[in-house]
């Protein structure tokens, strides 16, 4: 029997890392780093699914009912939803360390 959980994207954590991808290889002219942050962001998300809860829970008032957790990668914020009955984790978003929380609890709320 599996233990280790699945994950799939969200359409806009797929949008976000895309954005990542290309900001790093094609604005900061690195493609050494993009391939690095990719690597790093792989073994996040593979220690996620090895352990589901390893990631501070996001505490808001608009997510009383969710269990949003993040972990870090490089700068950046991977936003995730663990669903423990299905066994996958749920990638909501990769944000910029610096980016405003509020926006995306507005969007976890909404769905």
């Amino acid at each position: 029997m599996n233990s280790r959980f699945q994950y799939r994207f969200s359409k806009k954590a797929e949008a976000d890392l895309d954005e990542i991808l290309s900001y790093i290889s094609i604005e900061l002219s690195n493609p050494d780093a993009a391939s690095s942050f990719l690597k790093d962001l792989q073994t996040v998300i593979d220690s996620i699914c090895a352990i589901p809860k390893m990631g501070r829970i996001v505490e808001n008032e608009f997510l009383p009912d969710r269990e949003v957790r993040k972990s870090l990668v490089g700068n950046y914020i991977l936003y995730y939803l663990p669903d423990t009955n299905e066994k996958i984790i749920y990638i909501l978003r990769i944000l910029y360390g610096r980016r405003s929380l509020d926006e995306l609890v507005r969007e976890i709320n909404n769905n």
